[in-house]
Parts: C-alpha cells; structure tokens; sequence
C-alpha cells in the first residue's frame, strides 16, 4: 500500500508545481515580452517536460502499479518536483519588489536582468535540466508498463458531488446498531450506588466508542438525572492542564482567564470543590493508559449517584479505572447492519442493482463501523457496477486493524489529485484538534495547494475542497456554520490521522515533532532529504529545537503547539534560516524574546502569520512581509507606524486581524476581505475601494468618523460583499445608519455597541441578518417589536440594551431564533412570551437581569428549548426554576437548566435536578 502513496502524493506535487511554472510563464509573457525570452524558455521547458511526466504519473497512479522500478522513479520525481518549486520561490525572492505591478509575478520585478545573471539560479536549472534528463530516459523503460488505465478516475465526478452538496454528517447518520449498547450504558449511569463509579466503553480503533459514547451523554434521561456533566477528549499525549481547564470550564464559573495561572494542583482542587456534594458525569474519551486515569482521579469526589464514563483501546485501563463497574466492549456490526450504514455513506437506497457487490464489501469490512463509513465516502462518486467491482478487488481480507489500513488507504489512493496534499495537510494539526475552516483554507492558500479559478475566490474554492473530503468522510464537521450544513471547524479521525502522518512520513510532506522526537535533526529524520512541513509541539520550557542547516531552507510551514495553550512559551530554536518559510503560526500564549522577534522579522516569504502574544515586536521591519495574505495578530497592539508600513508594502494581505489597529491609509490594500479591528479615522473614506471586503469591525467611532462610515461609505454604495461588520461607538448612531445598511442584502452578521437617538431602535434592519448582537445601547423603548420582525434571525444577544421594566415577544415573532441571550437589562421586571413566540428556541441566557421577578409563563410553550442558563440572578428568582419552586410548571420540560451566581466573595452554583453544563 505504501507504494501507491509514492504514485499519487508525487503525482499532486507535479501537478501543483506545473500549476506554478505555467503561471510564472503566463506572467512573464505579459510582462516582459521578448525581454525576458531565457529565463521564459528555460521555465518553458521544464513545464513540458514535467508535463509529459505527470501524464505517465497519472497512468501509473490510476493502475496502482507496484513496480519496484518505477517506485524508485516516482521518487526521483517528486524530489525534481520539490526542486522545481524551491527555484521558483527563489527566483522570486531575488526579484525586487515592484509596487505597481499588474500581475503578481511583476509585483515582484523590478530588475530581471539581474535574475538573468544570476549564478546561483542559473546553476540549480543547470542541475534540475540533468536529473530531468536522465529521468526522461527511464521513463521509455517503463513506457510499456501499465498504459492500459483499469478504472475510471475519480476527478471528473468531482463537480458533480460538490454541486449535490447533500452533507451525511447527520447526529444520527453513524449510529446503525446502537441501540441496545445505549439502552444498557443509560441504565448503568442512572444506577443510584453509594459511590463514584467508572463506566467503561473499551475496544478497537473504528469500532464506534466515541459515537456510542456521545449518544449516550446526548440522551434525554442522562441530561434529566445529572447535576454536572463535561465531556473531554484525552489524546495519547495527555495534557493535563488542558483537560482539567476544559472540565472546569464547563462544570463551574471560571473562564480562562481565572484559571491562566493555575497549576495542576490547584486545578485538581477547584476542580473536586466545585463537583463535591453534587451528582455528576465526566466523559474521558479516548483515554490510553492508566497513568493518564491515576493523574486525573483526585479531581473526582466520591459522591453518590456520580459516574465517569471513558473509552478506551485497552481493557487494561477500564480494569484500572474502576474493576468493580461495567465495562462494554461494543460488538461489530451484522451484515445487514453494515449493509444499512453503507447505503446511508454512499446516498444510495438499501435495495438497487449494486447491493451483491456492496454487501461482499460490507463482508470485507468485518462489520466495523469506520471502515463501513470510509467505504461510503469513498463510493458515493461511483454509480455503475463496473466501479464498485473495482473497489471491491481492491479490499483484502485479513485482521480488523489491517482491514482499516487497507480501507483508508484506498480511499487516500482515490483521491482527486488536488485533494491528496490538502488532506496531508491536516495532519499537521494535533490530535482530536477542532481545526478552524478559515484558518485551514487560508494555510492552503499559503502554500499554493490550492490556486484561484475563474468566477470563484480562492477561500471559496478551498472550502468546496474540504467540502469534498467531508463528503468522502476522511474529515469529520467539528461544529457548524451559523445557519448552514457546512463546517465551522473540522476534526480527523485519530485513525485518520494516523494514515495522514504514515503517508507524511514517506512522501516527505510534513514531519511531527513531540518529547517523544523533538529534534529534527535525530536519525529518524534521515529520511528527510529536506524538511519541508512541521509541526513542533513544545513540551519543556527552554528545550532547544534543532534545525540542521541542509534541512531549513526549503521548509514552508512551521506551528508551534504549546503543551498548555494558556501559559506564555517561547520556543528556543536553534538554526533560523527559514527563508522560504510560507506559514508560521504560534498558538497558545506566546511571549517572544528578542532573538524570536528578530528571526521572524526576516522571514519576507511569508504568505500566512499567526501570533497571539502581547508583545511581539515588529517595528518597520514588518515591511519585509511584502508576501503576506493572511496576518493575524488579535492580542498585539498595532501602531500608526506599522500600519503604514502594512497598508504601503502589503498589497497581497486578504485578512487583517488585530486589537485597536491604528491605521492611516488602505487604498492600496485592494485585496483586503477582512479588516477586524481598526481604530477610527479619516481611512475609513478609502473603505469605498476595498470593494472585496467580506467582514469589518471598527472600534472607538467618533462623531466625524461615524458620519463618515455612514455617508461617505453606506450611503454612498460601497462594502456591497459586507457579510460581517462590527462597529463601537461612545457616542449615538445616526439614526439613518441601519436605513442604509439594510440595503446591504449580503450582511447576516451584526454587532453594535453604542446608544441609539432618544433610546429608541430604528425600524428598519438588515433582513437577511442571521446573528444580532446590540451591546450599550441602553434604549428606554422595547427593542423586541422591531427584532422579532427579522425573518431569518437565529442568534441574538441584547447586552445593557433596555432600560424600562417591560418587555413581550408576540405570538409568529422570532420565526426561526434559536439562540437569545439577554443580559444586564437592570431595570427589567416583568418579560411576557407570548403563545407561538420563538418557536425554534433550544438555548437561552438570562444574565444579570436583578429586578426580573420570573421567567416568562410562556417559556411553557417553548417545546425545542432544550437549555436554559440563569447566572447571577437574584436568590428569589433562583428558587422559583427549582423543583418545587412556582416556576417549575413552567420550565420542568427544558432537559438543561444552569444556575450560577457569585455572593460575595465566594462563588455559588446551583442547578436544577434535570440540568447539565455544556
């Protein structure tokens, strides 16, 4: 199997570097004309010539072939491949920059006579043109080799899936053959014993632990019977700060910010005074040694009727835990079972012309889940008998574990050519990580592994590709888009995973580095001939990471991971020349020393930069960054003098996120699709040329700079792509502003912090606003006559937005909200719902609202209101939602009822008998 990687990985990597050259050609011709005829001709050729080549790639990939001859060729290739790209990032990091370019090969050129001379490029095409030609040689050998293609390639289905669009990420979609291991985990965890108990769910890899353990923490009994529940992912590197933060997070009143300076002990503490007394349900998942258990078991009071449920590889660990209590090892799926899963994958009806071929493969797959789910994906581009028959010869049959490998690795062989890179990619990212789709699309931008098409942008074209992968079910929906099927975040499969770093290794994608190997330079990285993706996690405070001098200069991307994402790091790196580095992200809190700081201020090839620490100093040298698409930088303060320097040498920057930038001018930013948060001023008159602008967040408007983001930019026809915007003002908004931003049809997402004229709302809104969150506005006229008219309105939060003492949501108001989060509404007494309100509402927050006598009477009404949190409200008003109290009639049916307060110096929780924490 490992011989097919070689074929398709370089068969990728060809093709994204003839992609390149073609370009710079194109570029050069448009350019320069015959001025730069030698260095045209000789890129020219190495186009055609690796042109030729990927047409045999693409024969040999498509018939698997395992000719040792042609491995070793293949490889031979992909490195000429990777030396290609590294000349070309070469080149142009040699070509001085041009600002008034008109491609962006030009962008770049300032003097190409000099590049013409150069000896150093003119040298490595020298050597590039003799591999080739010795590659080329053996090529005719192999010419005769597997010509015929033996099953139809799967990239011309690839429009048709993205334009079906039908996700199968369904809650329900994986759960075939579960019902009877639910039943039996329910009853176990309602089991009232005198002490704590560990409930077990342990098994192989794929075997559906972590969807049987959620369908059971997600079951309406088990959320009407605890006090307290949270559900954590361990990982087989445990990090102990972050699953107890993540535990107490969603069990007690600390955020993150109590608890950045907290060490374990403390958490532990906290952790077992805020579950003492209380009945509770902490699920480990994922939990791989009975070290990770003994470290984490004095967090958890012995209280009665409480239970941890976790799973597990190993019954060792579920023995450990706890012997006396029931441990399930779930059962593979019956034939007919696999069977109904796999019509579900594949969007095929359970009887049809393919069901003998598609139940020998169910066979294969020895009734384990995930590889049922793979196989899914994987047909639901194939129709005809034909193409199942040749998967189908593609499935051995051996050991479960063996099974999986050999499934998953079919599907990363089926993979459109564009696709196989982007799913290496993920695994850079940690394991049972929630990666960011944004972010993710914005690295493969980064990288070139994915390029712009005619009539669509490049993110939206990278999210159609993860969109694809989600369909093949090699990638798993984190958490949703706000209205939408599609992924917010995305996640891997830790068996996913797995393969994604296997083929990483060998293909010389990527390498990982832990404690177990934090040294790119140790003997088992001789493998890398060049170094080219990495992903460092720091461990140990002043660990040093070495970075051999041969294996530095072709790396692109490189993240940082702290062991603790809440406590400042700062990773000593040894060897810094990084000079076609394209991606850099620190995550966590990063505290730069000087000598960082300098290292990254010279990295000018830069396309991607994520850094969230307070006090990373760029100063002018942020000019150098001329590459730079993405620059994220949300805790750093931003001055005047480096925003010039950003808006005068960064015409290619399309996300700009930082904290109070101080800009000066934007009118050469014409790439721009996202500038969050800028400080107010007389740019915001150039807004009107930044006509690509999806989201924008402005801070401290004053009087003159809000009348000119009103008249000059709203009224005036620009910021028509507006998706997101956010604006804060001390003062009033004008009252004509919302006048003109509801003829902005492309704006779903709103935020104003700020009064409004006589404390009264406009009429008019956004209609297609979907998220709504007004904040200080302080108005003395019900806002809810106005707000409830917004027809696709799912999200709202109103923050010291009322100041009278009455408020009704009519009946048909608030169509299809969701989520209402009212808070600090200080002079609210009385709030009517009425019948037929809110029909769609599953979660609600009443916060700091102390002069409110009740909950609503109409919240009985609310049938999907499935949570309702209640923080730091009055005692009395606590106790009439409890069981027994005179609201209970009202909310009894609400599966979720949170209560949290502060009194005094200590803080408080109590909960109703049917709530849970999410």
């Amino acid at each position: 199997m490992a011989e097919a990687f070689v074929l398709s990985a370089a068969s990728a990597i060809v093709a994204s570097v003839v992609k390149s050259l073609g370009k710079l050609v194109i570029d050069q011709t448009i350019a320069f004309g015959t001025s730069f005829r030698e260095v045209h001709e000789q890129f020219k050729s190495l186009m055609d010539e690796l042109e030729s080549i990927q047409g045999f790639l693409h024969t040999a990939d498509s018939n698997h072939n395992q000719d040792p001859g042609i491995r070793i060729w293949v490889s031979d290739v992909r490195e000429i491949a990777y030396d290609v790209d590294d000349v070309i990032d070469a080149f142009l990091r040699k070509v001085p920059y041009k600002e008034d370019g008109e491609s962006s090969f030009m962008r770049y050129a300032r003097k190409p006579k000099k590049i013409l001379n150069s000896y150093k490029i003119g040298k490595e095409m020298e050597t590039i043109f003799s591999k080739l030609k010795d590659i080329s040689k053996r090529q005719k050998r192999y010419a005769g080799i597997t010509i015929q293609q033996t099953m139809p390639s799967t990239s011309s289905n690839t429009n048709n899936m993205l334009l079906r669009r039908v996700y199968s990420h369904t809650k329900d979609d994986a759960t075939v053959g579960l019902e009877e291991h639910t039943k039996t985990l329910v009853s176990e965890l309602l089991k009232e014993e005198d002490r704590l108990c560990v409930v077990s769910i342990y098994g192989m890899g794929g075997l559906g632990k972590t969807t049987l353990a959620k369908e059971v923490y997600n079951h309406r009994n088990i959320k009407n019977h605890f006090h307290r529940y949270a559900w954590t992912s361990i990982s087989q590197q445990m990090s102990t700060k972050e699953v107890l933060k993540e535990i107490l997070r969603k069990v007690s009143t600390l955020n993150s910010k109590d608890m950045g300076e907290m060490n374990e002990v403390e958490l532990v503490g906290n952790l077992f005074r805020f579950l003492g007394g209380k009945r509770y349900l902490i699920v480990l998942d994922d939990i791989w040694n009975t070290t990770d258990w003994d470290i984490l078991k004095p967090a958890f009071p012995n209280s009665r009727g409480s239970k941890v449920m976790l799973s597990t590889r190993k019954l060792e660990v579920a023995r450990h835990a706890d012997p006396m209590s029931f441990h399930l090892n779930p059962r593979f799926l019956t034939d007919d079972e696999g069977w109904e899963l796999l019509c579900r994958k594949a969007l095929i009806p359970l009887s049809n012309d393919l069901e003998e071929c598609g139940r020998r493969m169910v066979k294969k797959c020895g009734g384990l889940p995930l590889a049922i789910i793979v196989l899914g994906g994987m047909l639901q581009s194939k129709r005809s008998l034909g193409e199942w028959e040749n998967v189908s010869k593609k499935i051995g049959i051996s050991g479960h574990e063996s099974r999986v490998l050999s499934i998953l690795s079919l599907s990363y062989e089926e993979l459109p050519y564009h696709l196989k890179p982007l799913f290496l990619y993920l695994g850079l990212f940690p394991e049972d990580s929630n990666i960011r789709v944004k972010k993710l699309v914005r690295m493969w931008m980064a990288e070139r592994l994915i390029t712009e098409q005619e009539g669509e942008t490049i993110e939206e074209l990278g999210r159609q590709c993860l969109d694809e992968l989600i369909h093949r079910c090699m990638v798993q929906i984190g958490k949703k888009r706000l209205g939408e099927e599609r992924a917010k975040t995305c996640r891997l499969h830790d068996k996913m995973r797995d393969l994604c770093i296997e083929i990483g290794k060998k293909e010389n994608f990527f390498k990982v580095m832990s404690h177990q190997n934090n040294d790119p330079s140790s003997s088992s990285s001789s493998v890398f001939l060049k170094l080219r993706r990495c992903a460092i996690h720091v461990e140990e405070k002043g660990k040093q990471y070495i970075f051999p001098k041969h294996l530095t200069p072709c790396l692109r991307t490189a993240i940082f991971i702290p062991k603790d994402l809440s406590t400042e790091y700062c990773p000593n790196i040894v060897y810094k020349d990084f000079k076609s580095l394209k991606v850099l992200e620190f995550q966590g809190e990063l505290k730069p020393e000087k000598e960082l700081c300098g290292v990254v201020r010279k990295l000018s090839n830069l396309r991607y930069l994520s850094v969230r620490g307070l006090a990373f100093e760029f100063g002018n040298l942020i000019g150098n960054f001329v590459c730079l698409e993405t620059l994220d930088l949300r805790n750093c303060h931003i001055d005047e003098s480096m925003c010039k320097v950003i808006s005068s040498f960064m015409p290619q920057l399309r996300h700009f996120y930082g904290w109070k930038i101080q800009l000066s001018k934007i009118n050469k930013m014409r790439k721009l699709q996202t500038l969050y948060k800028g400080w107010a001023g007389p740019w915001i008159t150039d807004l009107v040329k930044l006509t690509n602008l999806d989201k924008l967040g402005i801070v401290i408007l004053d009087e003159k700079s809000i009348r000119l983001f009103t008249n000059v930019i709203v009224g005036g026809g620009g910021l028509d792509k507006l998706r997101s915007l956010y604006l804060h003002t001390k003062i009033e908004f004008p009252s004509d502003l919302l006048e003109y931003l509801s003829e902005k049809i492309h704006l779903m997402k709103l935020r104003l912090d700020g009064k409004f004229k006589n404390g009264k709302l406009p009429s008019l809104f956004p209609s297609n606003l979907i998220k709504l969150h007004l904040g200080f506005t302080n108005l003395s006229e019900d806002p809810m006559p106005t707000l409830e008219k917004l027809p696709h309105l799912l999200f709202l939060m109103l923050h010291g937005s009322y100041l009278s003492k009455e408020m009704v949501c009519s009946a048909k108001g608030f169509p299809k909200l969701q989520n209402l989060q009212i808070l600090n509404f200080d002079q609210l007494e009385e709030w009517t719902v009425e019948e037929g309100a809110m029909p769609c509402l599953t979660k609600c927050w009443i916060c700091v609202c102390k002069k409110l006598k009740m909950v609503p009477q109409g919240f009985k009404f609310l049938t999907m209101l499935q949570e309702l949190e209640i923080f730091e409200m009055p005692k009395s008003f606590e106790q009439r939602v409890k069981e027994g109290g005179e609201d209970w009639p009202t909310v009894q049916h609400i599966p979720s009822i949170i209560i949290f307060n502060y009194r005094g110096e200590e803080r408080e929780e109590e909960r109703g008998q049917n709530s849970q924490t999410i």
